[in-house]
């Protein structure tokens, strides 16, 4: 072998600190490419997650609804459980429901702000009343700001929901220029009396059991024209501090933890009044809600406020077209 060939063989080849510094800025701009379509793709699974979570809730509430012939309750003064409790049977989660107390007695009553077999069950996380958009989690926030103070046990939060009743509109009618019905009562904004979710009576009923409420034949404006659930699945410096657990129902606060009123836009941070508060979530430009019929739409922040009160109305006279 030439003494020429043996120094080409001896040569080793490298990156020069320029061509190495091209590759990495190449890395760079792919990487800057490339994730915000991740994210999209991430956000559209979790999307489609909570509209799943919406249909099997729908489903839930539709099985309840012909078991007991109407939807159930926003809420039990008589025990301060949720529409979220009755509905566990229907939606796999018998053996949970097995475990409530249904007797008379407040949600989180003595001893340790813990209630007899009430609210210390809200430490079962419930997938289908979570978004995946809200995943409160992993933001590893504070307890307080996920659930407020007097839902924690010994210090600990138990879970909330992410989806919550529809009681009706608030505001005027725009079909009849007429107020919507409405019970003023307490501070804290009061009962919308024309939506699918109905208040329990101002007399407590002292049946422990499932009671039924609105019926689809009384959903005069259509169920397909009818909003029955709806999510309040958000984050914000306002909003956040007023999640609660999910077993919570009506008390004489008076409020009623699982259900709300619509009066403001979705999305809109306002809480003057905690029966008022707003519809929304973290997907972008709106949030989803579930139909009288059990169908689920997408339904965008910038509706106009009132076709998005006349949705809320099952018996307003108000129906609307497409929005």
């Amino acid at each position: 072998m030439s003494h020429a060939n043996s120094r080409g063989l001896g040569r080793k080849s490298a990156f020069t600190l320029i061509e190495l510094l091209v590759v990495i800025a190449i890395i760079a701009i792919l990487i800057g490419l490339l994730l915000p379509a991740v994210q999209k793709v991430r956000e559209a699974a979790a999307r489609s997650k909570c509209q799943n979570n919406l249909k099997q809730i729908g489903l839930g509430l539709h099985n309840f609804h012909d078991t007991y012939g109407g939807f159930p309750k926003a809420g039990k003064r008589h025990n301060e459980l949720s529409w979220h409790v009755y509905i566990l049977p229907f939606i796999e989660q018998e053996n949970l429901y097995r475990q409530f107390n249904l007797n008379r007695g407040a949600f989180n009553g003595a001893p340790g702000n813990r209630g007899p077999m009430k609210n210390e069950l809200a430490f079962n996380k419930i997938a289908i009343y979570m978004c995946p958009s809200c995943d409160i989690e992993s933001m590893q926030l504070a307890p307080p700001h996920h659930v407020n103070t007097p839902e924690l046990i010994n210090g600990r939060a138990p879970y909330t929901t992410h989806y919550y009743g529809i009681m009706g509109p608030k505001g005027t009618n725009p079909v009849t220029a007429q107020p919507y019905q409405w019970d003023n009562i307490g501070p804290h904004g009061g009962f919308a009396r024309q939506g699918i979710f109905d208040r329990d009576d101002l007399v407590p009923n002292p049946n422990s059991g499932p009671e039924p409420g609105v019926r689809i034949p009384s959903i005069y404006d259509g169920a397909s024209n009818t909003l029955l659930v709806g999510e309040i699945a958000w984050v914000n410096n306002i909003t956040g501090t007023r999640y609660r657990s999910w077993v919570r129902g009506c008390d004489t606060a008076p409020v009623c933890a699982g259900s709300r009123n619509v009066v403001n836009s979705i999305n809109s941070p306002s809480i003057a009044l905690f029966n008022d508060i707003a519809f929304g979530s973290m997907h972008t430009g709106g949030a989803n809600f579930c139909l009288g019929d059990g169908s689920v739409r997408f339904i965008n922040a910038n509706i106009n406020l009132g076709t998005y009160r006349s949705l809320a109305s099952r018996n307003g006279g108000d129906i609307v077209g497409e929005y």
